[in-house]
Parts: structure tokens; C-alpha cells; sequence
């Protein structure tokens, strides 16, 4: 069992001697163990590269096991749970045509009456748990449940257009979990997360409902984590196992007294951080609010620009202006009156697709990368934009497209795929805008965190904004790690250079899927910081030639 479980962690097949360092067996016995799991099927071994994978006989036992899942019962103990540890009424849902049916409660407290919510029918389009399961479902299956829709308005909260409910399902399916603040009942306020079958497909969900007093935005976020393990334990599917709801203990060394924040906000994604010298500021996106950041280094004031959907990157425009990346396209955005107008969209035609990181060489092009709405496997596009709108497809099957960055001498290209643990390097030729020669430069041991965002500075090092692990890490140009500066929030997000002289390195963070008690250890989570660096620079980041 642990051999399996190992191979099942590691996102590619593994070598026997790999096999060997991480699971402390003698050589013998672990040759023993893995004959008998091929010759089982429980493991395939590949014998043109040596290699081991989890084996096919694994659905067939799957399919034996979902055969006879009784979801309620499946899911009781987890909720009566979660209703101990969080002292909030608790219920489990299923979609029933156009609605989802409580099929079973666990009251808080001493409320026995709460028990008759069991029967109750609430509004997909209304509902956590309604907005939770449909935000799941594959493209025709949702397209077929919005347009069945009444669309009821119950409050002024109430999303009642289909394009609204697109984008909240967009937001939903992104950040894994759903909220509701008083759009079926003014009075009422609920978090959920969907529950999968072992093929990934939603069930159902389980939720948090109570008292719009007991719960507000901010305490919703933080019950998120809570939400999303008891689902994962009720199916033990691996579906959305990509989002990450556990961080590492803060590490040894103590956060650096030099990393200081600048901006306190509590972003839930803060990312894509960009200095503009023509403004003297550093854009920054919070994806989920969503809105748009700028922070003005002669006052230190941060102002936020909400958005009406997702925004993953901005970046300052030659001609005037910022570039944003919505699930939509790539938009041009004007900061004065929040108008979006639409630029180009490579993904189009594509569902359930987003945008993530993106940066642009030094020719003014943008390199961005796509990645599935709930980071399904090697669904991600790397893109090639030009000012005038035209694009070009580079490369593909990425699960989470990240960091980007350029060596000084323009020779090579650098791009992380966080699921895959991995920063690659191309060869990049600048004139031509053209990569090749895709080779991982390092990869990053889990117990490491999970590489982010990144940047380089002006002798090619990478600093990397280490997901999970408090930290940021910097490595040489031949992918040896040099530094580590401790930060104060466990999920750094990406890093650049700015100020006058560039030397100073931004810092930009979430507090997406962290719990209350780790949200009390690292109350600047979602924050913008900065450390000044005597021994390093950055490099010019380069605006939109468009």
C-alpha cells in the first residue's frame, strides 16, 4: 500500500531506483513487491523506459466500490464532524433538476427543528450548495441546467442573468468552493464545496448554512478548507486534488525582519505582480475578489479596482492603459472608468478554461498560460501574444502554467508548472519570439512548497515564490538553490523586482483556502510586501507592445 501510495503521489512514472530511495526496502523485497503488483495490475511497468505507473485494475475496483455508494451514508460521519468542530448547523445536497434537495442535516447546537430542512429544495442559482455542484459539471451538463433556470430574484444578491451566474460559476469552479451572502434570504448565509465521484463528476455537496450574522465574506473563505477535506473524505476521489487546502509548519529561520509589508489587504490570490517605471507603481491582481491593484511607491497607497470576472495578469499597455486576462480573452483595461474592452481571445471555444500567469519579453510580446477552471491535468496552452492581437500556440499539456521569466542575455526562457513541481527552461530566440529545447531546470521536492510566480534578477537567478512553504527561494542560473528568505504568510505567490533602482524585491500573497486557526498564525496572509536586497537587481520589465 505505501509503494502505491507513493507512485500515486508523483505525477509521472517512477524508475525502480527512484522507487528504491523513497520507500526505505530492501532491493529484494521491493523487486518481490512489485512483480506481484504488475502481475495484479495494480501497477503497469513500461518496459521501453522502465518506469511504473498505477495500473488499470484500480478503475475496475473503483467502479466495484461506486456501485454499491450510498452518498448519505458515505457522508454521515463526516458531518456530524463537522458540525463538533465548527459549531454550524451542517447539511448534504443533491441536484434534483433544477434544484438541490437537502438529503441530510446535522443541526447545531440545540436545534432539533433544523432536522426538517431535510427534504428542502433550494435555487441552484441562489444557493452555495446549488452554485457548488453546477459549477462543477461538465460544459454541456451546465449550459443545459442555466438555460432550464428560472432565474428567480429572492434579494437584491440575487444573480438573475445568465452571464452573471457563467461568471460566478466560473469563479466557483476556480477557487473550488462556493458562497452564498443572503441572495436566497437576506437573513441567511452559507459556504459549500461539491462532492466527486471517482471519475471526477459532482454528486453533490456538503455545506455550511446559518445566520448571515454568524457568517460574513471573510469567516466563509476561512470554513472553505474544512469543507473541501470532508468532501475529499466522504468519495476519497482525487478530483480538485490540485488545490491544495493543507500548508507546511512555518520553517525553522525565523521571517526575515527585512521582508516588510507594504500593503495590508486580506487578498485572497493576490498574483502577477508588475512594476511600471512610467507610473511608478506595482499592479497586482487579486484573481478571486476579483479586482486589480495598484500601489503607488511615492505615497505607499494601495487602491483596488473590482472587476465584474476573474483577472489573472495585468500589465501596463505601450500605447496607454493595462492589459488584463479574463476567463473571455485578454482585455484592455482603462483604470478611471473600469471599462473592459476586449482585445484578443486565443482559448476561445474552449469551456472551462482560464487564463493564469503571463509576462512579456523584451520585445513587447505577452507569453501567457491557460489552464483548466479546476486544474484538471495537462489541459494548459502556452501562448505567444503580439501587439496587434494576433497569437500563436507554443507549447501544451500544462496542469497549472506559472512563473515566466528571461535570462539577461535573452537566451533562455523560464516557465514553472506548479502541479508538476517543475520550472522549465526553452531556448528563447528574441527575435524571432521563438522557444525550443523544453528541458526541467529544477524540480522542487513537495516537502519544499509548491514553485509559484517567479522572476530573475540581472546575474540570471531566479527568485520563486514557494506556494505552502513560507518562503522564498532564490536558485543560480544552472538551477542550484542559493537562498531562502522566510516571509510571514505560508502561501507566498510570485515575486518582482522594482523602485527606482530595482532593487527591491514585491512580494504579493493569498489566504485562499486557509483555515481560522492558520489564518491566526499569518493574519497578513492575502497581503503585498516588499524586501529591499543590497546584493541583487532586477531586471526591466517590459509593457505590451500593443
Amino acid at each position: 500500500m505505501n509503494l502505491l501510495n507513493i507512485v500515486s503521489a508523483r505525477r509521472t512514472p517512477m524508475t525502480f531506483t527512484e522507487l528504491l530511495r523513497a520507500c526505505d526496502l530492501p532491493k529484494a523485497t521491493l523487486h518481490r513487491i512489485l512483480a506481484t503488483l504488475v502481475r495484479e495490475g495494480l501497477l503497469r511497468h513500461n518496459a521501453y523506459d522502465k518506469t511504473f505507473q498505477l495500473g488499470l485494475r484500480l478503475l475496475e475496483l473503483a467502479h466495484d466500490v461506486w456501485s454499491e455508494f450510498d452518498l448519505r451514508v458515505a457522508a454521515q460521519d463526516e458531518i456530524a464532524r463537522l458540525r463538533d468542530a465548527l459549531g454550524e448547523s451542517v447539511e448534504l445536497t443533491v441536484l434534483d433538476g433544477t434544484f438541490v434537495v437537502i438529503l441530510a442535516s446535522e443541526p447545531a447546537g440545540d436545534a432539533p427543528a433544523a432536522r426538517s430542512a431535510v427534504g428542502q429544495r433550494l435555487p441552484v442559482h441562489a444557493s452555495a450548495s446549488g452554485k457548488a455542484i453546477a459549477a462543477s459539471l461538465d460544459p454541456a451538463g451546465q449550459r443545459r441546467l442555466v438555460q432550464a433556470l428560472a432565474l428567480e430574484r429572492f434579494t437584491p444578491q440575487t444573480i438573475v442573468s445568465p452571464a452573471g451566474l457563467r461568471a460566478e460559476f466560473d469563479l466557483v469552479r476556480s477557487r473550488g468552493y462556493a458562497i452564498e451572502q443572503g441572495e436566497r434570504d437576506p437573513g441567511r448565509a452559507g459556504v459549500a464545496a461539491p462532492i466527486f465521484d471517482y471519475e471526477g463528476r459532482p454528486i453533490g455537496a456538503i455545506a455550511i448554512a446559518t445566520d448571515a450574522s454568524r457568517l460574513d465574506a471573510a469567516r466563509a473563505h476561512s470554513l472553505s478548507s474544512a469543507l473541501i477535506g470532508a468532501a475529499r473524505n466522504i468519495s476519497h476521489s482525487a478530483a480538485g486534488k490540485a488545490m491544495s487546502i493543507a500548508t507546511q509548519a512555518p520553517p525553522e529561520l525565523g521571517a526575515s525582519t527585512e521582508v516588510r509589508c507594504v500593503s495590508q489587504v486580506r487578498s485572497l490570490l493576490g498574483e502577477g505582480p508588475m512594476w511600471s517605471p512610467r507610473d511608478n507603481a506595482l499592479y497586482w491582481v487579486d484573481i478571486f475578489t476579483p479586482s486589480v491593484h495598484r500601489y503607488d511607491a511615492a505615497t505607499g497607497a494601495d487602491s483596488e479596482t473590482p472587476l465584474g470576472t476573474m483577472a489573472s495578469l495585468v500589465v501596463p499597455k505601450a500605447s496607454g492603459g493595462l492589459l488584463v486576462a479574463t476567463p473571455g480573452g485578454l482585455m484592455a483595461l482603462d483604470l478611471s472608468t473600469r471599462r473592459l474592452t476586449p482585445f484578443c481571445h486565443p482559448e476561445a471555444g474552449r469551456p472551462n478554461v482560464r487564463y493564469n500567469d503571463g509576462k512579456c519579453d523584451r520585445r513587447g510580446r505577452l507569453w501567457v498560460g491557460s489552464m483548466d477552471m479546476g486544474a484538471a491535468a495537462n489541459r494548459g496552452h502556452l501562448f505567444c501574444v503580439e501587439g496587434n492581437g494576433s497569437w500563436r500556440q507554443v507549447d501544451t499539456g500544462f496542469t497549472v502554467p506559472n512563473g515566466m521569466g528571461w535570462s539577461p542575455d535573452n537566451r533562455s526562457m523560464y516557465l514553472t508548472d506548479t502541479y508538476r513541481q517543475t520550472i522549465y527552461r526553452y531556448d528563447f530566440d528574441l527575435a524571432s519570439g521563438t522557444v525550443g529545447n523544453r528541458q526541467a531546470l529544477i524540480t522542487i521536492p513537495a516537502s519544499d512548497g509548491k514553485p509559484d510566480g517567479l522572476t530573475v534578477d540581472d546575474q540570471g537567478c531566479l527568485w520563486v515564490a514557494l506556494w505552502d512553504a513560507w518562503q522564498i527561494a532564490r536558485y543560480s542560473p544552472d538551477g542550484q538553490l542559493m537562498q531562502r528568505v522566510r516571509v510571514p504568510v505560508p502561501r507566498p505567490t510570485s515575486c518582482c523586482f522594482g523602485g527606482d533602482n530595482l532593487d527591491t524585491l514585491f512580494i504579493t500573497s493569498a489566504s485562499l483556502r486557509l483555515d481560522e486557526a492558520q489564518l491566526a498564525s499569518a493574519p497578513l496572509s492575502g497581503s503585498l510586501f516588499a524586501l529591499s536586497l543590497p546584493d541583487a537587481r532586477g531586471l526591466p520589465e517590459a509593457t505590451f507592445a500593443g
